[in-house]
């Protein structure tokens, strides 16, 4: 189909448009239509260009086309061009199509999405599809333009990143900065052999859950508690399939949010930074840090202005683009990233979108060109006036050592102490699984419980931290609501091992915060959390729940009453009771931290009391427990 078929060109606005078919043209075959026009001796039809006309269109290289005033395309126009760039001047200021060629192989059918100043460039229903302009000989699986100069002033310094977050398949990206010509993004992927659930189901995994934000973890590795910015819990599901709702939550087209962030542009702390002379604070975990060009402003008129516009300073003649707005009516505060000139105190600024105008009330901090950026905080020490932030840069130049930086939500201001480092991250935000182990992404954090020796996880210091073997003991064969189940250590014969441990010291306190069994006596299969039994001095064995031990000698317990009939003198038995509970679904289970091979002890009863009224012999049993575990199953002799 001839270019001349498909588009239309108007002297007198400039404006050439796409009018009708899908066949694509490069820019190359662009501007000789054009220049054919152009000699043409008498302009006809919709294409009213002839030898009276100015010169359309110049070309540098067969890829570098420029487009004289008035001429320019659109973004619709722009849709059916590749191979190249296109510069023209339009009545709004500059404007730059660059080209994009992405190389490489990807698995099976896949939409690539492009993503610019924390964005989706065209939404999720892209015009490239999924390959437009393809050269399968040449592994080119995409050409096409980029808009990256809007208004006389660079998109995000004119760079995006190109995604590759296929469901079932693994995912890729690749950062570009564009301009003349093209620019060339790589993307290779492959079947993902460990996400291979259908998505509708993985979207029913609600249970598996995540806490945002900087805390410390202790794997129980004899490391200590280590600093992570999330804390994944997989609930009951294996290490796999948490990695697989990891990838359903960041997939192309997710409604989900991760960090305050769409989940398709989610992709994890890229710099960390200390602070200091923290004022306003504290910070705000995933609130937009701003820097670059600051200062307050007064006397606005027409307001308010919008993050994103093109600004113009009075008589300076710079020009800059707002990155961030605190607009207090008709004062404010802003950061601005400087394109051209030197934006100074007193100066009148237009927005180029709003129209709005003001004037500059300070004078202006961190003047440099293309000095500025934004980034979500995804991890936040703040320790009063000095701290630690991570954060995820979302547009813009990284800061630098000293340069002050702004809360968009706390209004919070410090400055960075010292310089910024750089964290590289996985494709998929949580990291790699191997179908059996997580290998996690930098900083991600993961329940202990629910990591084995298998898998590694790297903290906020980026050191690796392996974790013991945790290994898991279930009972099955339960009714919810009707069992009463214990597992404890086994004794002698088929019974608990009453005499596991001994009170160190007597337990009196109306205010009991501890129990002592003696230095070294805590077994190091212990859980961080669980239940005791304590022999009173009447010879009932309290049920006593414990928050944490020391690994030797105390666990530590909410404040309990252990006066009167309820005292336990020191060298009474006191066993742990590994599960000690009413049966809340048709298993129940309890992680250890593997040492060495442990019988257990397993009672099951149910009197008949309650739910379907039908009791059962006590079931009693003892069971192994190995370096991969363990279970057992009740039977349900029936006692009626």
């Amino acid at each position: 189909m001839a270019i001349g078929t498909d588009f239309s060109v108007n002297p007198a606005t400039g404006a050439i448009r796409h009018i009708a078919n899908t066949d694509k043209y490069t820019v190359l075959e662009l501007h000789r239509w054009l220049q054919d026009l152009a000699d043409q001796q008498q302009a006809s039809g919709d294409d009213l260009i002839d030898i009276t006309t100015i010169t359309p269109s110049a070309r540098a290289t067969d890829n570098i086309i420029t487009l004289n005033t008035p001429f320019n395309i659109d973004d619709t126009a722009a849709q059916y061009l590749y191979n190249g760039s296109i510069e023209q001047v339009s009545a709004t200021g500059a404007e730059m199509y660059s080209g994009l060629v992405v190389v490489g192989s990807v698995y099976g059918t896949t939409t690539l999405q492009v993503v610019q100043n924390h964005g989706l460039y065209n939404t999720d229903s892209p015009f490239w599809g999924t390959g437009i302009n393809v050269d399968a000989a040449n592994n080119i699986l995409s050409r096409m333009l980029i808009k990256t100069r809007s208004g006389g002033v660079d998109i995000d310094q004119k760079k995006i990143r190109v995604y590759a977050r296929e469901w079932g398949h693994t995912y890729a990206e690749f950062e570009v900065t564009m301009g003349l010509g093209n620019s060339v993004a790589a993307i290779f992927t492959s079947q993902d052999l460990n996400n291979q659930t259908v998505v509708g189901t993985v979207a029913t995994w609600t249970e598996i859950s995540n806490t945002e934000g900087y805390q410390t973890i202790d794997l129980q590795n004899g490391d200590g508690a280590q600093p992570y910015y999330s804390q994944w819990n997989k609930a009951s599901y294996s290490i796999n399939q948490l990695y697989e709702r990891a990838k359903w939550l960041s997939r192309r087209g997710t409604a989900s949010t991760l960090h305050g962030m769409d989940g398709e542009l989610f992709r994890g702390p890229t710099l960390q930074f200390a602070y200091q002379t923290e004022a306003n604070g504290p910070f705000v975990l995933n609130e937009v840090l701003s820097w670059g060009c600051a200062f307050t402003y007064g006397s606005e008129v027409g307001g308010p202005f919008t993050v994103g516009e093109k600004l113009t300073f009075g008589t300076s003649g710079a020009i800059g683009v707002l990155v961030a707005l605190k607009d207090d009516g008709a004062t404010g505060k802003m950061v601005v990233n400087v394109q051209s000139g030197t934006p100074a105190n007193t100066n009148t600024i237009t927005g180029g979108t709003s129209s709005a105008t003001a004037a500059v009330s300070s004078v202006p901090t961190n003047t440099g060109v293309n000095g500025a950026g934004r980034g979500v905080i995804v991890a936040l020490n703040d320790t009063g006036t000095t701290g630690s932030i991570w954060i995820q840069q979302i547009s813009g130049a990284a800061p630098v050592a000293s340069m002050p930086i702004r809360g968009g939500t706390s209004d919070a201001t410090a400055a960075i102490n010292g310089a910024p480092t750089a964290r590289s991250l996985s494709p998929v935000f949580i990291g790699q699984s191997t179908g059996s182990a997580i290998i996690g992404a930098y900083g991600i954090g993961i329940e202990a419980a629910d990591l084995t020796t298998n898998d590694k996880v790297f903290d906020l210091a980026n050191t690796l931290r392996t974790p013991p073997n945790n290994v898991v003991f279930t009972v099955y064969g339960l009714v919810n609501g009707e069992d009463r189940v214990l597992v404890t250590n086994a004794g002698t014969g088929v019974n608990v091992d009453y005499d596991q441990l001994a009170l160190g010291t007597t337990l009196v306190s109306g205010t009991a915060t501890q129990v002592d069994v003696g230095i070294g006596n805590i077994p190091a299969d212990t859980p961080q959390t669980g239940t005791l039994r304590i022999e009173l001095d009447t010879g009932i064995y309290r049920f006593q729940a414990y928050n944490s031990h020391d690994n030797s000698r105390y666990f530590t317990i909410t404040s309990a009453d252990y006066s009167g009939t309820l005292t336990a003198t020191a060298a009474n038995d006191v066993f742990l009771a590994y599960i000690d509970k009413l049966a809340g679904a048709s298993s129940e289970q309890v992680t250890f931290k593997y040492s060495a091979p442990r019988t257990l002890f397993v009672r099951v009863r149910d009197g008949g009391t309650a739910g379907d009224v039908k009791p059962i012999k006590t079931f009693e049993t003892t069971a192994g427990l190995s370096s991969g575990g363990g279970s057992a199953t009740a039977i349900r002799t029936d006692d009626a």
